[in-house]
């Protein structure tokens, strides 16, 4: 029963790594070369981009040692949404190649890697984007965590758990809506240390509306985490507009027919009821409320069938509810990144 509905989200009742890492609010990272395959006898130590912390609309350089390979070169940026920049071939000089990359005011925030391929080696590394500086009457609005929750247990067998968390995200701007919202969500023990990371963008957190982010993560050890340490960095802007958004209908919370007792699965019909357009894929991403209106955990799905507008379609979501106790679970919420495409 679908019983309110906001900008982004949807409250209903029915209801590419778990490696500790050390990052500190402010997100300062330094890029890193990864390991290189190649052919000649170059030294790859000396390879790397400066800077690797890079804003959007900034330059940055990328260096590589060729040996005596002799052949063309190019490197390849690709973004943390998948997306690829290459630059144009150039000969290696005095045995090294460089290019001067600038990158694009829309290029995806957050963790990236770049490739430079000559004809008989190729290097890697990694980079870092981050939202453009801001200049003096185009801030960026300010998006923050208006509620927060997790549950985390203990897998049956073997030494890890599994961690579901919800994040209910507010853009505080009345007048902007925030594109490219980076976040980054850190598990941490008792102890101040950091058993688990996971990082997202979310493509859209209109003006005044928010995002329920909801997600897993499998952690290689049972040591319970105290709380969640949330970074966020809005990485672009616009006047706020209107979003065509789907609705939801006859949502459930489901228990598993083999784990009596939690949480297995969100599923429901989502509806194209808004706007002409067919509907052609939607994330879902959704966050699990205790009667209180807290959240205990989320996860995510998605639908890949093609809705015209009018039609509805069965969704199942199934990824990273399973720590949540049944009879804790009173309602959700459900955000959408949805893709329309014109109707034929």
């Amino acid at each position: 029963m679908l019983t309110g509905r906001g900008r982004t989200g949807y409250r209903l009742v029915p209801r590419g790594n778990s490696l500790p890492l050390r990052l500190t609010c402010s997100l300062v990272i330094t890029a890193l070369a990864l390991s290189a395959a190649t052919a000649g006898a170059a030294n790859h130590a000396t390879a790397g981009i400066s800077p690797g912390l890079v804003h959007r609309g900034q330059q940055t350089t990328i260096s590589v040692p060729t040996g005596a390979v002799k052949s063309t070169c190019t490197a390849i940026l690709r973004y943390a949404d998948g997306s690829v920049q290459q630059t144009p071939v150039r000969q290696p000089r005095k045995h090294r190649v460089s290019f001067t990359v600038r990158i694009p005011l829309t290029a995806a925030i957050g963790p990236g890697h770049w490739t430079v391929v000559c004809t008989s080696l190729i290097t890697q590394g990694s980079f870092v984007i981050v939202a453009a500086k801001s200049t003096t009457g185009n801030e960026l609005p300010r998006v923050v965590v208006d509620k927060q929750g997790f549950t985390q247990r203990a897998d049956s067998a073997g030494p890890g758990s599994l961690l579901s968390y919800g994040l209910v995200l507010k853009n505080t701007s009345a007048t902007k809506d925030a594109r490219n919202v980076y976040v980054i969500v850190n598990m941490v023990a008792a102890s101040g240390s950091l058993i688990g990371s996971k990082s997202r963008t979310v493509q859209l957190v209109p003006a005044g509306g928010t995002f329920a982010l909801g997600d897993s993560l499998n952690l290689r050890t049972q040591v319970l985490a105290t709380h969640l340490e949330v970074t966020i960095r809005v990485g672009g802007n616009e006047p706020k507009s209107a979003h065509p958004m789907p609705d939801f209908a006859n949502v459930r919370i489901l228990p598993s027919p083999y784990d009596a007792g939690w949480v297995a699965e969100i599923d429901g019909e989502i509806v194209n009821d808004t706007t002409p357009l067919t509907l052609s894929t939607a994330n879902l991403s959704i966050v699990v409320l205790d009667a209180a209106g807290n959240p205990l955990g989320g996860g995510t799905g998605f639908s890949i069938a093609a809705i015209p507008s009018g039609s509805r379609f069965v969704f199942v979501a199934q990824i990273g509810f399973t720590p949540i106790p049944l009879d804790r679970a009173a309602s959700v919420l459900i955000s959408v990144e949805p893709t329309y495409t014109a109707a034929t």
